[in-house]
């Protein structure tokens, strides 16, 4: 009896180890993927990851610009080094994904997340997470305009969404793509510059346009909007 259970003990822990493999050695067999990159693989992440909730843009087999954005969201969320390149490890979490942190508990059913820790924005809608982007807030830097100056900082706490533009709207301190306002002149809102690092003057930028278009269709004005 006792040589039976030791022996399905080994088989056991042999199952597990070759489940646990199973996508790294299945990852060691995809190719890397770069901006640039054209082909099934490509068309592949695009549809996972939309399927993921994130915004690859048309599954068309090309790596551009939206989908360099969807996976380093995606890289964040899976706590790997934002790099936009699909490699061994982005393949590896592909197929084993995580969910995005929840930045508030006991939150409203359809809410906006903002995380300034981890550049991210989240969206959802019945409870479920609808899309999950990159962003860039508040650079946290000084700044001067006509005379008045201010630090640069995206306000945290809990706010609603107030005003939409469905458009573009020139702001003194720049140009807004369909901004999603949440406080005062704050907004959540398309733009062409969205780095890794934290840079605006207090909004969250989002990237253009498939991204900021969906965000703006799928946020009603009402929605809570939480930012940490």
């Amino acid at each position: 009896m006792r040589m039976k259970l030791a022996g399905l003990a080994v088989l056991v822990s042999s199952l597990s180890a070759s489940l646990v493999a199973a996508p790294a050695a299945e990852a060691a067999a995809k190719p890397t993927l770069r901006y640039g990159a054209k082909g099934k693989y490509v068309k592949y992440v695009q549809e996972r990851l939309r399927a993921l909730h994130y915004a690859p843009g048309k599954a068309d087999g090309k790596y551009g610009t939206d989908l360099r954005f969807a996976v380093l969201a995606f890289q964040k969320v899976n706590g790997l080094a934002p790099n936009g390149t699909v490699g061994r490890r982005t393949w590896a979490a592909l197929a084993r994904p995580k969910a995005p942190a929840r930045i508030v508990s006991g939150g409203a059913a359809n809410r906006v997340e903002i995380s300034k820790k981890r550049q991210l924005v989240v969206v959802y809608k019945g409870g479920r997470v609808q899309l999950i982007t990159h962003t860039s807030t508040g650079s946290g830097k000084r700044y001067c305009h006509q005379g008045r100056c201010e630090v640069a900082r995206t306000p945290s706490g809990n706010f609603r969404v107030h005003r939409k533009i469905n458009g573009w709207r020139h702001a003194p301190l720049g140009d807004l793509y369909k901004p999603v306002y949440f406080y005062r002149g704050y907004a959540l809102h398309g733009s062409p510059s969205v780095p890794l690092y934290p840079a605006s003057h207090g909004c969250a930028r989002l990237p253009m346009r498939h991204t900021a278009d969906l965000l703006f269709r799928i946020v009603p004005i009402g929605t809570a909007v939480y930012v940490r």
